[in-house]
């Protein structure tokens, strides 16, 4: 059996994950009767503190940091952003460890959070997304000091440790299916040209396409502007059927949404006219019509797996670079065989 965690004695306390956090960890915020109860089942259960949280604890401040700068209109919606702190929440409350995340405009900004964390010893390291292409943030938090982890390919993370997906291997089945399908001419909608995941799964789609036979996919970027993709998509689809492509892939659900909305405007059927697939995935992309297909990873698992690998490096271990398992494509209404002539 594995080791026990606060979310099974809370399951079977039957209070939630906070509250069995509060009770184990001696804080306030449960009554005595609930903190006798949790206590007496986690004996019985055999449940440990977590001896990396408890370094983590013990030596400073109880508390790991999360600097978020992206657009105002992106952070509330965007599929991937959500699944990590998501992730990220579920592992912390585990160990009873607080996320502070500061919410910045700009790069200089983050920066300087990075800084102030760093003389105030207000967190004990810190989980960082969203690398991008040319990042100096690495290298910052190691002049600091402060122990990080991140999320993406560790050809960008300048030797910070990193959970990272094998992009290549998931472009080249999502290739390999549209092939199957008949399809010839492809084209992705990004979300930007300074992200480091972006930049790989288009150079993966590319390299994957290359392989097959195929032209190299079109390309057009999406950021800064909530319009961006259904603008991208117009462009791309408002055309002769012989130059148009017969399907295109999307960053994530919202944007390809977005562009089978468009296509309906231009009287293209989807997916009879052009196929559309989404690379990052939340659960509107069921609930659309058609449903969107999606290369299907567990995001929440990887932050989570971010948590505690950032808590070991705290606690002093030595840590390196986790590869977590590779999306794979889930076809569903939006993906279908090539219009003649595709």
């Amino acid at each position: 059996m594995g080791r026990v965690r606060i979310a099974d004695v809370a399951q079977r306390a039957g209070v939630s994950k906070g509250a069995a956090s509060f009770a184990l960890n001696g804080r306030p915020g449960v009554s005595a009767e609930t903190r006798e109860r949790v206590l007496r089942i986690a004996a019985d259960m055999g449940w440990r503190p977590n001896t990396a949280a408890r370094a983590l604890a013990g030596g400073r401040s109880d508390t790991i940091g999360l600097v978020l700068n992206r657009p105002p209109h992106v952070r509330g919606v965007e599929p991937l952003l959500q699944h990590y702190l998501e992730g990220m929440q579920d592992e912390l409350v585990d160990h009873a460890i607080t996320l502070s995340m500061q919410v910045v405009s700009g790069h200089a900004a983050e920066l300087a959070t990075y800084e102030q964390w760093s003389s105030a010893n207000g967190v004990d390291g810190l989980v960082v997304i969203d690398l991008r292409v040319d990042d100096d943030r690495p290298a910052a938090l190691q002049e600091l000091g402060l122990p990080a982890v991140t999320l993406g390919d560790p050809r960008y993370a300048a030797g910070l440790p990193t959970v990272w997906t094998d992009d290549a291997a998931a472009a080249r089945e999502l290739v390999a299916a549209l092939v199957a399908l008949g399809h010839r001419r492809l084209a992705r909608v990004t979300s930007g040209s300074r992200l480091a995941y972006s930049r790989v799964r288009t150079d993966a789609l590319a390299a994957a396409a290359a392989a097959a036979g195929l032209a190299e996919p079109e390309v057009l970027q999406a950021e800064g502007r909530s319009v961006a993709a259904p603008e991208a998509t117009r462009r791309l689809l408002d055309r002769p059927a012989v130059d148009r492509p017969t399907a295109v892939v999307y960053e994530n659900d919202l944007q390809a949404m977005a562009g089978t909305g468009v296509a309906a405007e231009l009287g293209l059927d989807v997916p009879g006219d052009v196929s559309v697939v989404a690379w990052d995935s939340s659960g509107i992309s069921r609930l659309t019509r058609p449903t969107l297909s999606v290369m299907r990873r567990d995001a929440r698992a990887e932050a989570a797996g971010a948590v505690r690998m950032l808590l070991e490096r705290v606690g002093g271990a030595a840590v390196e670079a986790v590869q977590a398992p590779t999306a794979r494509l889930e076809v569903r209404g939006s993906t279908g065989p090539a219009p003649a002539g595709g």
